[in-house]
């Protein structure tokens, strides 16, 4: 295929065969008194459960598959499926897997873990935020779940309580690559270039190709446009560069869960709204060479043995020493006097921490509450779906004039999911009725699958 086709706006009608990977499992595929194998089952979850522990999650969904193709209310496969799924980057998957697995096991944590792991892949922090103080309550431990949770809270807006997220999750796993990277877009996001290049530097060093990648974003983030074009022409070809342009130079005027938002998951504010829609060029999926140079600007302290650029070193050297102990400057104080004032500046900030937190809960559930009753849960037939919105009014009059019986007195929606959006019918009183409509469809030769979305998606009309 020819780099012209690659890039011109194809509009692609989505089938089963090619959907998401839960639409392949129909929930009636077994009868509630057909016999099952136990050790069919068994073998198959065995073989998951050590395919999922190497990392092949590619095979883990396989086996996964194999056991709820049988078995479909089995919550262990549902659960290793979701993750699996996620890992594959199938999102929508996921998701169903995740939603039928707490229907399930409402009181399971790890399954409201992966619930919100994969929320915050479709750029709704808030409602991944809620998933993962449910996972907690239920006894997932923090550390497990500190990664993706930083990420919801960057995507909300919060990137304090993100960088205490990613940090966190560093302390249990130290040097991961991932998390690393996640840790310095955040700092970027809040403005602090000079932190996100010394968080980066490790990687830099390694010749961690995302990393570089990631420098280039950190610069525009905070409103280096021209240094993030310096870095992106190291890795990437002159045309890439000048299609990046104009994205780089919008990155420092965005808010701060609307740069989350574009620089993790690559959607954009559309212009003229605060409504974030997929770019048509996956910025941060670009194939970066494998062999770069280093940045001759970033130095090592040898003080401390972690690496500053210049103005990061500069920064660190000028930092008064009242920002780090909490106590202002004093003269001849006593041992006991400082230990004293150090403690009332600790309960000082834990006051204004706790203050802090108390309003940001109050506002989320406001924000919460006021999101879900503009778009409650519902269910939905998806029937096909296009990476330009402006092709789907075309694509319905062609679908009804197909299928005429099927589609006539139906309204169309529309919904943004990752790159593409989604043409769908609905909604459907529940799951079931619309699992049922796919299923007749599906006999007369019409491809659908079911689409559940919870409270704060955003439907519209097409």
């Amino acid at each position: 295929m020819t780099r012209t086709m690659l890039c011109r706006p194809i509009f692609i009608l989505t089938v089963v065969a090619a959907g998401p990977l839960f639409a392949q499992i129909p929930q009636d595929s077994v009868e509630p008194d057909q016999p099952v194998s136990t050790a069919t089952h068994s073998d198959a979850l065995s073989i998951a459960r050590a395919a999922a522990g190497r990392g092949d999650q590619a095979e883990a969904l396989s086996q996964f598959l194999r056991v709820l193709s049988t078995s479909p209310n089995n919550v262990e496969a549902l659960a290793g499926a979701g993750r699996a799924a996620l890992a594959v980057g199938d999102v929508n998957a996921a998701t169903g897997f995740f939603a039928r697995a707490e229907d399930l096991a409402p009181s399971d944590g790890a399954v409201k873990a992966g619930l919100a792991s994969a929320t915050v892949q479709t750029g709704n922090g808030r409602a991944a935020l809620r998933y993962f103080r449910q996972a907690q309550s239920l006894g997932v431990s923090e550390a497990t779940i500190a990664p993706d949770r930083g990420l919801a809270y960057d995507l909300a807006g919060d990137s304090r309580r993100a960088q205490a997220s990613y940090q966190m999750a560093l302390l249990a796993k130290p040097g991961d690559a991932t998390t690393t990277r996640r840790l310095a877009l955040s700092q970027a996001i809040s403005g602090n270039l000079p932190s996100a290049l010394a968080t980066l530097d490790p990687l830099l060093r390694k010749q961690d190709v995302p990393a570089w990648r990631t420098r280039a974003f950190a610069k525009a983030l905070t409103g280096d446009v021209a240094g993030a074009e310096q870095d992106a022409a190291l890795v990437l070809p002159p045309n890439q560069v000048a299609t990046l342009r104009p994205y780089l130079a919008r990155l420092a005027a965005l808010r701060p869960g609307e740069k989350a938002a574009a620089v993790f998951l690559g959607r954009f504010p559309q212009p003229g709204s605060r409504t974030t829609v997929a770019s048509s060029t996956p910025l941060v999926r670009r194939l970066i060479p494998a062999k770069l140079k280093a940045d001759p600007s970033v130095a090592t302290s040898p003080q401390t043995g972690f690496s500053l650029s210049p103005s990061a070193a500069s920064a660190s050297a000028t930092q008064p020493s009242a920002e780090k102990t909490g106590v202002p400057p004093t003269v001849d104080d006593s041992p006991a006097l400082q230990v004293q004032m150090r403690k009332v500046a600790a309960a000082k900030r834990a006051e204004t921490a706790a203050a802090q937190k108390k309003r940001a809960e109050a506002e989320e559930a406001a924000a919460a509450a006021k999101t879900a009753k503009t778009n409650p849960a519902r269910h939905w037939v998806q029937v096909a779906g296009g990476a330009n919105r402006t092709d789907l009014p075309r694509a319905w009059s062609d679908l009804k004039g197909k299928w005429p019986g099927q589609l006539g007195g139906r309204t169309p929606w529309t919904m943004h999911y990752r790159f593409t959006n989604r043409l769908m019918i609905g909604p459907f009183p529940t799951a079931a009725a619309a699992q049922a409509w796919v299923t007749e469809r599906k006999k007369e030769g019409m491809a659908t699958f079911r689409v559940s979305t919870r409270a704060g998606e955003a439907v519209e009309k097409l």
